[in-house]
């Protein structure tokens, strides 16, 4: 056979000039959509592999990856992308409630609202719906920000990566179990942040200094939760005027 990458005639498994897999089939339908659909439920590899090896064991699983463990372990960024899509598939279907208030709020919850807090919140709201999927990926910037901050460790990719796998998990499981049983939306689901701060002390964690770790972890989320609330009123102002 002629290697398809570099034209080498070989009759092995994989090309000796460039290690291309020889004997390739070709591209069909129905091989792109199974190749897609194994690449998420393989258990020993891919998106699953995940779910299960970031239950079991986050910090070994991450350090894995970052040390160059790639073969196995779904790419975190990809892993976020298809967890939040997956929980915001969910929650569509149990027909989740707004975040934020809208015109049909009543009279007597208005009542209670400033009117110009009301207004920035509603604005807010209407965008981060619109395209709430973006915003929450994106909240691993803030995130990593944070975790680079308050724990000093590795550089600022490397927290985007560990944080992308986190938030995914985090959100597709946690997320999603304590919205099934208490109906909360993800930007006010307490157990989301709770969620958070243990995968934190998890990963980011010292044995040495436990108590000092979880300070650490609770103190990124307490200046998470106060980016997340300061980038809400800047979309609202922003959609204002």
């Amino acid at each position: 056979m002629i290697c398809i990458s570099c034209d080498y005639q070989h009759e092995e498994k994989f090309c000796p000039n460039c290690g291309e897999k020889g004997d390739i089939p070709k591209i069909t339908f129905s091989s792109t959509i199974s190749n897609a659909f194994l690449s998420i439920t393989n258990m020993d590899k891919g998106f699953l592999y995940n779910l299960k090896n970031l239950t079991l064991s986050p910090k070994v699983t991450i350090e894995a990856y970052l040390k160059g463990k790639r073969k196995q372990i779904f790419n975190p960024i990809s892993f976020l992308i298809i967890a939040v899509t997956a929980y915001l598939l969910l929650a569509s279907l149990l027909k989740t409630k707004p975040i934020f208030p809208n015109e049909k709020t009543s009279l007597i919850q208005e009542s209670l609202i400033n009117k110009s807090g009301y207004e920035i919140g509603a604005s807010a709201g209407k965008i981060i719906f619109e395209y709430f999927k973006f915003f929450w990926v994106f909240t691993i910037i803030p995130l990593s920000l944070f975790t680079k901050l308050f724990f000093k460790r590795y550089n600022f990719a490397e927290n985007l990566a560990i944080n992308s796998f986190i938030l995914g998990h985090v959100t597709l499981i946690i997320g999603s179990i304590s919205f099934i049983i208490f109906k909360f939306p993800i930007l006010i689901n307490p157990f989301i942040y709770l969620g958070l701060i243990w995968y934190l002390y998890r990963v980011f964690g010292n044995k040495k200094y436990k108590s000092d770790s979880l300070i650490m972890a609770f103190t990124t989320i307490f200046f998470f939760i106060i980016s997340l609330i300061s980038i809400i009123i800047i979309i609202g102002l922003f959609n204002l005027s």
